[in-house]
Parts: structure tokens; sequence; C-alpha cells
């Protein structure tokens, strides 16, 4: 009989199960994921994914399991296994996505992490053009950290990602060099050139045509050609990026602001009103936010990103929000666009893993990591 030792007590691994969620079970997920929030030291964030707890992993991969982990009737925790085209050394390959990993007792993280292990190795053997494993985990939070060093899926850290939290406070002046407007259907060809271009040179993004571009505007939810802002310089598009307000999908809903943020929400919601900016909500209320889904400038220029997210900002500022999130990875020079905001920048740590084993020839530290700030 296998066993783990785990917490100085033997766990017997044929105690548990995983079995295959289907939609029934999305209110009871979300009741769960509510009652076991992220923490990262005295911080608490719950990533609401109401109403329907599904939608992120059906519009981001072209097909998806939610496994949950059982011990007799009782769940016990969650993942969803979402398979995706992205680009793995500037070639597209199918990966599976490892997300919203909840294990709601403690000490179980081990358990499911095996047997989420034994489950997708099965999987990919009959299906063996699927190699790779990714996921994020906050890079403050030790716990999660700690199960992904144990070697399963035979992961490793790769690099790191960073989500920039701009707050909207004070009026920002808007760029003089480029024109900032939204796009119309003729600009597709043009956005959709910058975007492949983009993607191509990072690691995990996902792929880009002008099939998939039209496929989005045609699936996401309150989104169309207009969530499209172009940067231009005299006839040329030089630089585009997609806006999309995520409510129907997902909520960020800070639990828990650890001493550090209540004092800075403090300072910020007294002098909120003044500027004519909205006020930070109460722990457990959702910010009201919208996230860059997509970006992509003319040689990767630092500049032209930042007339983009000045004119955003100043846009979505006028009608009471809170913040823009714009994701990158960590070693991106584009994240300096970012520097001219007050913003908080929250980091965390890509793991790949692979159930067929790294050779020696593959990427150990890919540089431009892709932040999927959609899916997240």
């Amino acid at each position: 009989m296998e066993t783990e030792r785990l917490n100085n007590s033997a766990v017997d691994l044929s105690d548990f199960e995983l079995r295959v969620l289907g939609r029934e079970w999305n209110e009871r997920l979300l009741q769960l994921t509510q009652e076991s929030p992220v923490e990262a030291g005295k911080f608490r964030i719950y990533f609401d994914r109401s109403p329907d707890i599904f939608a992120i992993p059906q519009l981001t991969s072209y097909k998806y399991r939610c496994l949950g982990l059982f011990k007799g009737d009782e769940l016990l925790g969650y993942a969803f296994a979402s398979y995706q085209k992205r680009y793995v050394n500037r070639r597209i390959a199918d990966v599976i996505y490892l997300g919203n990993i909840h294990v709601f007792r403690k000490g179980l993280g081990r358990v499911f992490l095996r047997l989420l292990s034994d489950r997708l190795s099965g999987i990919i053997q009959k299906n063996r053009e699927v190699k790779y494993i990714y996921a994020y985990i906050l890079e403050q939070n030790i716990p999660a950290m700690k199960l992904s060093g144990h070697g399963y899926f035979s992961s490793r850290v790769v690099s790191q990602i960073s989500m920039i939290n701009i707050l909207l406070l004070k009026a920002v002046r808007l760029s003089r060099t480029y024109t900032i407007r939204r796009a119309k259907l003729a600009d597709v060809d043009s956005i959709v050139e910058l975007l492949k271009e983009e993607h191509r040179s990072r690691f995990l993004a996902p792929g880009m045509s002008k099939e998939i571009f039209v496929q989005n505007l045609a699936e996401r939810p309150q989104f169309g050609i207009e969530n499209y802002y172009l940067a231009v310089s005299g006839d040329d598009v030089v630089g585009v990026c997609s806006v999309w307000d995520m409510t129907a999908l997902k909520k960020n809903r800070i639990q828990t602001y650890g001493p550090t943020m209540r004092l800075m929400r403090w300072v910020y919601n007294m002098v909120a009103p003044i500027l004519g900016a909205a006020s930070l909500p109460t722990a457990g209320e959702a910010l009201k936010d919208i996230t860059i889904a997509e970006f992509a400038v003319k040689d990767r220029d630092p500049e032209i990103m930042e007339a983009l997210l000045r004119h955003v900002y100043n846009h979505y500022r006028k009608l009471g929000y809170h913040s823009i999130i714009f994701g990158s990875s960590s070693d991106d020079p584009l994240l300096k666009a970012a520097g001219a905001f007050l913003s908080r920048e929250v980091r965390s740590n890509v793991i790949l893993g692979t159930l067929q084993g790294f050779d020696s020839q593959e990427i150990i530290s890919p540089a431009l990591i892709y932040a999927d700030a959609v899916q997240i």
C-alpha cells in the first residue's frame, strides 16, 4: 500500500481520489474558493470568478478539465487543467495550464499534487504532443512555493512575471509624440501583425492570427474592436493594447489589507475626493479595474507603451475605475512604461514542468515570459 509522510503522520493515498467536476459544481466551487483566499504574508485576496468559474478556462483553452480531490464524498480541493496552444522556443506547442489550485484542508497539498501528477502523466502518455505543464505562483505564497519544490511534474521555476496595479489617482499628461485612438475593423490587419510579432518572441504566449483575433472578438463578453487602443505616428500604427473590464468573468476582492496597504489605503482615500478619483473599496468589496489583455509596440519601445497607458489611464479614471492591471515578464523593459504612475507590483514565479523529463538542450531560464492577465 502506497503511503506518503506528511506533517509527521502517514497519509494513505488510497484514501483519496480525483474526479472530474462538471458545471453542476459551479456554486459549490465558488463558495469554497471564497472561504479559502490566496494568502501572501499578511495580504489576503479572493479572486472571485462568479458567476461562472468555468468561463475563463473555456475562453483560454481548446479543452479543459476541473479535477476535484475527494476523500469519500467530501470535496477537499480542486484545480483546472486547461489545454492550450502556446509558444515554446518560438514554436506553437500543446501545453497544459494548471490553474486555480485550491486545497480546503491544510496538509493535503502534496497529496493533491501527487494525484494530479499521476492523472496528468497518464493523459500525456496517451497524448504525446502535450509535453509541458505550467503554473503561476505568487512569490510571497510560501506554502505553494514549497510544494512546487517537491519535484512533481519535474517542475522548476523558470522565470518571473510582474503584475502592475496602476492606481488611477491624479490625472496625467497625455503624450505629445503619439496620437491614441480607438481601433476600427479596418485596423484588424495592422493589429494582428503587431500582436503576432510580439507573441512569437514570448515564452508561453498564445498563438495569434486573424482567425484567432476575430474569434476573440466574438467570444469575449463585453468586448469588441473598440476595446483596442492604437498608438499612431503619422500614418503608421506603432502600438496597440486591448482594455477589458472583466467584471463579467472575474473580480478581485482584497479580504485583508496588511498594515502597509491599510495605511496606504487610508492616505489614498483622504486624497482621492480632492483629486476627483474613486476611493479604494473596503475589505471584501470588489476593485473596479480594467485589464490590459494584450499589447504590442513597434521596436518594443517603452515610450509608445507609456503613451497608450496614459490615454487609457485618464479615460478610465473619469469613469470611476480604481486601477489598470498591466502584466509582463519581470525582465521586460516595457515595464518601464508603468514607472510614470502610482502603482504596486506583485511578482509571481512561473513554474514549468514536464512529465517526459527536461533534456539538456531545452530552455532553462527563458527571457520574456508571457504574463496572461486574462486567466491569472
